[in-house]
């Protein structure tokens, strides 16, 4: 597929960057044709395995009450062919017949995570008086699609914990995240792109970081085909009622196969650049020799 927006690798040694953009009011949620597909699938996790992909403290209520109303007002504004469908659909909550029933039945964020392709996750100020104090804690979530990592393992804690697996993340880069997140406006959302490559197209990805062994279907012919490079168009805007932040993750992929030449190169130099704890934490054992061998020959 290709995507709307610049790839974010330049051939260029790794460093970590926040890589952040303004971001327009009406771009803030994408509806695309895979909507029904996705929205399908998230509404199974959630009936299924809510507790894997939803996770909110007491503390986030307000807060993503406050989501569900700007996410409805986006529906109504941007997409008011959706969101007549939304509130016709019977399929909310299970043994609901109307839209209003389904609010008052469910969790607000969860109901937010219900009509979107984006995950939604909901971060608060530490008070000053704890520990952590400065940071931001993740206080909720809709996580149905994420990159190896476990919603579970990471409610509650601070930016620095969730990041502590990346290498570097907290030497390099924790302090101006939370330096950002700390100045960031309700006039002025940003968004940015992180990515990855994966062996594996499944949305739901909780776990598989730090694989140490080598994928032995991968090779470099197959390589364009079975490896994909995953993108997630992250958009975070402070909450003007309650001062929560919402952070939304949008999962975009392709084979590699679909990439330029000219991406495919950058891409191959980028990995070439990466240090080993950063191999390591991507797994680059599963893919990389195949993947590297793949995009050399087509140079």
């Amino acid at each position: 597929m290709p995507f709307p927006f610049p790839l974010p690798f330049d051939g260029k040694p790794h460093r970590w960057t926040m890589g952040l953009r303004p971001l327009a009011p009406a771009d803030w949620l994408w509806l695309d044709s895979r909507y029904d597909t996705e929205v399908a699938l998230r509404r199974e996790l959630l009936d299924q395995r809510r507790d894997e992909v939803f996770q909110a403290c007491p503390e986030a209520q307000a807060a993503s009450t406050e989501v569900l109303e700007l996410v409805l007002a986006f529906l109504e504004k941007q997409h008011p062919e959706r969101f007549q469908q939304i509130q016709e659909d019977k399929s909310l909550a299970p043994g609901q017949t109307t839209f209003e029933m389904a609010v008052r039945a469910q969790h607000p964020l969860e109901l937010a995570g219900r009509l979107v392709q984006e995950d939604l996750c909901v971060m608060q100020a530490v008070p000053e008086d704890a520990e952590d104090s400065r940071e931001y804690r993740l206080t909720a979530a809709a996580l149905c699609f994420p990159t190896r990592w476990n919603l579970q393992e990471k409610i509650g804690r601070p930016m620095s914990e969730i990041h502590d697996p990346v290498p570097g993340y907290r030497e390099q880069i924790n302090a101006p995240v939370n330096q950002f997140m700390r100045r960031l406006t309700p006039e002025k959302p940003m968004w940015r792109v992180n990515w990855s490559l994966n062996e594996d197209p499944t949305l739901f990805q909780p776990g598989g970081h730090g694989v140490l062994e080598a994928a032995p279907h991968l090779t470099s012919e197959n390589a364009g085909t079975e490896v994909f490079l995953r993108l997630e168009r992250q958009t975070l805007r402070r909450l003007p009622k309650t001062g929560a932040i919402l952070f939304t993750i949008r999962i975009l992929q392709c084979p590699l196969a679909e990439l330029k030449d000219s991406e495919a190169h950058q891409l191959a130099q980028t990995l070439r650049h990466w240090p080993e704890d950063l191999q390591i934490y991507k797994s680059f054992a599963v893919y990389g020799p195949a993947v590297l061998s793949y995009l050399d020959g087509r140079a």
